[in-house]
């Protein structure tokens, strides 16, 4: 009886049996090539988003909300005029206030008695301030001890009273919302007039600068910024042409931002995605850290085994013979 031509086979076949031989170490299994395509769309999505920026929005009369009741195109149209924008996110009890220029405070959310008085005593130094709002009974205490009365109720069209100066100049209509108007001047000059006797605009000299009371922002807010000559009336307010114009945004909820804090919210989400697919990854490649493997073929059982097994077979066969003439072959064997 010949030894078998390869003497693994029965290792072989003994594995097939039991249900194939394992994966080697450097396969990686589906699932962790799902979860990466998985992983690096919604990288794309949240970079691409990011790019192109979502939907309108943003708070009331912010330079940043490109909603409808935002200020980003007014904004826009004063930096395409000449004038420097800026937004301020600094709150006011620490900014740096410069008199040169314009500050812009509509629909605060929230105007502190500090940031009022900050606010008051820039305009006395020399500024000029453009302040208001859908609730201005609200907010003007905190600059304005007395506002002027304010009515909710208000016409969609006012035009410029005779002599209204440089705050109106080159403006023939300024269409409203009709959602505000100051019902009496009371001591302010009302550059103009409704129908009905009422005024969008007030303004007055505070010491050595200038307040502008508005009762509704919506003539310079995105939906009608461009109806009448709402866009003259947003530049006659921002002062003398090239004056540099300060959004406050500070009272809009949007504060200073630095280091790791600045990052967009897209990019934490991004960043999420990308540890994810690492972890998955190295929980797929820790297989390389068991156990070694063979990558080839088992080598064949050590020769003496082999031996002691064919002569345990040969003697069951009880044919002495046989048994001496084999394993002398073997033993000759090189």
């Amino acid at each position: 009886m010949s030894a078998p031509a390869s003497p693994h086979e029965g290792i072989v076949g003994t594995a097939r049996r039991r249900g194939g031989l394992r994966r080697r170490a450097g396969e990686l299994p589906a699932w962790i090539f799902a979860c990466a395509g998985v992983a690096a769309v919604f990288v794309a999505l949240a970079l691409l988003g990011e790019a192109l920026g979502g939907g309108p929005s943003g708070p009331v009369s912010s330079s940043y909300a490109t909603n409808s009741q935002g200020l980003a195109a007014w904004a826009e149209l004063l930096s395409r005029t000449g004038h420097t924008v800026v937004q301020l996110r600094t709150p006011l009890q620490r900014a740096r206030l410069d008199t040169a220029d314009t500050l812009v405070v509509l629909d605060p959310e929230a105007l502190l008695p500090s940031g009022g008085r900050r606010l008051l005593a820039f305009v006395r130094d020399g500024g000029r301030l453009v302040i208001g709002g859908s609730d201005p009974q609200g907010t003007l205490p905190a600059v304005v001890p007395r506002p002027p009365p304010w009515s909710a109720s208000a016409a969609t069209s006012e035009l410029p009273r005779a002599g209204a100066g440089a705050a109106v100049a080159g403006v023939s209509e300024v269409r409203t919302a009709g959602e505000g108007e100051w019902s009496t001047s009371a001591g302010y000059r009302a550059p103009l007039r409704s129908g009905a006797g009422g005024s969008v605009l007030l303004e007055r000299r505070l010491g050595s600068g200038t307040i502008a009371l508005l009762a509704d922002a919506s003539p310079l807010q995105n939906r009608l910024l461009a109806a009448a000559d709402n866009a003259q009336f947003g530049l006659d307010l921002s002062g003398e042409r090239a004056r540099p114009v300060v959004f406050v945004e500070s009272v809009h909820g949007f504060g200073e931002r630095r280091g790791l804090a600045a990052l967009p919210g897209r990019w934490w989400l991004a960043f999420a995605v990308l540890a994810l697919a690492g972890l998955l990854w190295m929980l797929a490649r820790a297989r390389r850290l068991g156990a070694a493997e063979h990558a080839g073929a088992p080598p064949p059982p050590p020769r003496s085994d082999y031996v002691d097994a064919i002569s345990l077979l040969l003697r069951r066969t009880r044919r002495q013979q046989d048994v001496t003439a084999e394993l002398t072959r073997l033993r000759d064997r090189p």
